[in-house]
């Protein structure tokens, strides 16, 4: 049998049992076809140009395109920041809900949300220090520029750099900012504002809504949920921060943003209060809620706070902000939403151990609902990517303290904290107020407080079971005679002072000050660490809440080395589409430069637009 003849034909050649032979004729046919094909080829590159294409990142997300196939219709990044939690910090927080689900042999292969998708870490320093604060954090991360301490969107010589926000909202992107802190905070002022200083909360506000106090003269802003509304109100508000008469609640509403308050602020919003309406019932875009004139209350303290909406968890209104953005007719190209669990630092700078794990228990909640939408939001058409990071982290953590000459000591107990009611904060206005309680009636009586019912009210309500929760052994046994004495030491310098109503009025301020629910008129401006406590003239609050934070922290064997910041690198988080351009150890300005190529967002056309 003649092999040869059952071999297939070349393709295109003429066969008839004799040698093949390509004719002259042919060979210009077969070259004529070659530059047609080629031709329409290079045709179809350039009629549906597929942007910046990236095998990776599909293969990643599932989604297998030809080069030619145009790009997704919609991109959009959730960018979520944990402030002030580092390393130990989530290590802490993964103790913490082991022991809340009764695996206190720490065993098991529990995982949290955010350990399902660690790609790396970040330097976290700043221009002017190696330890950063949340300005300079932020501004890494909105501009993909370092600046010093205190900077809000600008550059180290205080010239303005365009931002992530800026140049989506250029392209036709919605953005979008969800706090648990004050919105004009510097985590999220960074991103829709520009400031010399962080300080300047009112030009923050007033900068938030457009028109004409924002550099670019436009609004980069469709959608805030947050505290802060203190800096939106004029100053005939009872709940004001500002020293002006500006109401940029009314001002935004002439620029066409669809403003709530949950709050009673003597303004028409407070209408929505009366009658506990939903807060977010047909919100339209632009759209802001204010939740709280300052921070909202800490997620520990959350269910016990009154207020006259009821505020939720951090997952929820995560949840709005999706809900609304996606939902919006506006929405063409997709969004960019930056969500921030505010308080976790908060609670660090004030080495309240509880307090710090809840939050950062709450901030999972909201990781693991993001990290949901992201998988339903990743198809042919529509590209999503989750970035979860902090700027720096507070308190120094260690997860181990030595407390005695004994060593070695390789403990800590983090179920020892399971059962506190209370932030410290709020723990210390509880026993302030009560101190204040009982000056009056001693000054009515014209008698004296006594000591034996303030240590009463010390063991029983700030360290018992109704405060740090200290009772049965899992938590190392009930309040000592030692731990008493130590909150007893700094609250007798208050109760020896004059028997006065001046001083009272004092407490009181003090008390409100703790309590999240600011109605002074006196701005934030202080430094991150007592922000929320004090200054309050003639009232030692901040060595009261030092004491029963300190208290706490012992029983757990947990370890603070600072109320302020530390230096050391921070895990980086990803999910979806690019995760993979943020693995490894990198510049805190990296997180915006993955955010600028994903997005093919244009910073330096803003810097210039704003440098004019």
């Amino acid at each position: 049998m003649d092999v040869e003849a059952k071999l297939p034909h070349p393709i295109g050649a003429r066969y008839d049992a004799q040698p093949t032979v390509y004719t002259k004729r042919y060979s210009k046919r077969m070259a004529l076809r070659d530059l047609i094909t080629t031709a329409l080829l290079a045709f179809f590159l350039l009629a549906f140009p597929r942007e910046s294409y990236d095998y990776a990142s599909d293969i990643a997300t599932g989604v297998w395109r030809w080069p030619w196939t145009p790009r997704a219709v919609k991109t959009n990044i959730i960018l979520l920041i944990s402030d002030g939690y580092g390393p130990a910090s989530v290590t802490f927080t993964r103790h913490f809900a082991q022991a809340l689900n009764n695996d206190t042999d720490y065993n098991s292969g529990f995982q949290l949300a955010l350990d399902k998708i660690l790609v790396g870490q970040h330097r976290s320093r700043s221009s002017s220090s190696l330890i950063t604060d949340s300005a300079a954090g932020a501004t890494a991360f909105a501009c993909a520029k370092k600046s010093y301490n205190g900077a809000i969107g600008v550059t180290p010589d205080g010239k303005p750099c365009g931002t992530v926000f800026e140049a989506a909202k250029r392209k036709g992107l919605l953005t979008g900012v969800v706090v648990t802190s004050r919105l004009t905070d510097a985590t999220p002022a960074a991103f829709i504002s520009h400031a010399a200083s962080r300080a300047e909360e009112p030009l923050i506000a007033s900068q938030m809504i457009g028109g004409d106090k924002n550099p670019l003269g436009e609004r980069t802003l469709d959608l805030a949920i947050g505290g802060g509304g203190c800096a939106f109100l004029p100053q005939s508000s009872s709940v004001s921060c500002r020293q002006d008469d500006e109401d940029t609640v009314a001002y935004a509403r002439q620029l066409g943003w669809d403003v709530r308050l949950a709050f009673p602020s003597n303004t028409s919003s407070d209408q929505l209060v009366r009658h506990g309406a939903d807060l977010f019932a047909d919100a339209q875009l632009p759209f802001m809620a204010l939740l709280s004139p300052s921070n909202t209350p800490y997620d520990i303290d959350r269910v016990n706070v009154p207020a006259p909406l009821p505020l939720e968890p951090l997952s929820h209104y995560a949840q709005q902000a999706l809900d609304v953005l996606a939902s919006s007719r506006q929405n063409k190209n997709g969004f960019i939403l930056m969500i921030e669990g505010s308080q976790i630092d908060l609670c660090a700078h004030n080495n309240d151990a509880a307090c710090h794990a809840r939050e950062a228990l709450a901030y999972h909640d909201t990781i693991a609902l993001v990290h949901r939408w992201v998988d339903a939001h990743t198809s042919k058409t529509e590209r999503s990517l989750l970035i979860s990071t902090s700027d720096h982290e507070t308190g120094g953590v260690t997860l181990g303290r030595q407390l005695s000459a004994d060593y070695p000591n390789y403990a800590y107990y983090p179920e020892r904290l399971l059962n506190a009611k209370h932030s410290t904060p709020m723990l210390t206005a509880v026993l302030i107020e009560f101190v204040r309680a009982e000056r009056a009636k001693a000054r009515a009586s014209g008698g004296g407080v006594s000591e034996s019912l303030v240590r009463g009210f010390i063991r029983d309500k700030i360290l018992g079971e109704s405060g740090l929760g200290f009772s049965g052994d899992a938590q190392g046994g009930a309040p000592t005679a030692a731990e008493v004495d130590a909150v007893w030491h700094v609250v007798k310098a208050e109760l020896v002072k004059p028997n006065t109503r001046e001083n009272d009025a004092l407490l009181a301020a003090a008390s409100r000050r703790v309590r999240h629910t600011h109605t002074t008129r006196t701005a934030h401006t202080a430094p991150e660490a007592s922000r929320l406590l004090g200054p309050v003239p003639g009232v030692n609050l901040d060595g009261i809440r030092r004491v029963i934070s300190d208290i706490a922290a012992r029983r757990a064997e947990i370890g603070f080395s600072t109320s302020g910041h530390t230096g050391i690198d921070i895990n980086v988080y990803a999910h979806g589409a690019d995760a993979h351009a943020l693995k490894g150890n990198q510049d805190n300005t990296n997180i915006g430069d993955v955010i600028t190529r994903v997005l093919q967002l244009d910073l330096d056309a803003v810097t210039r637009d704003l440098n004019k």
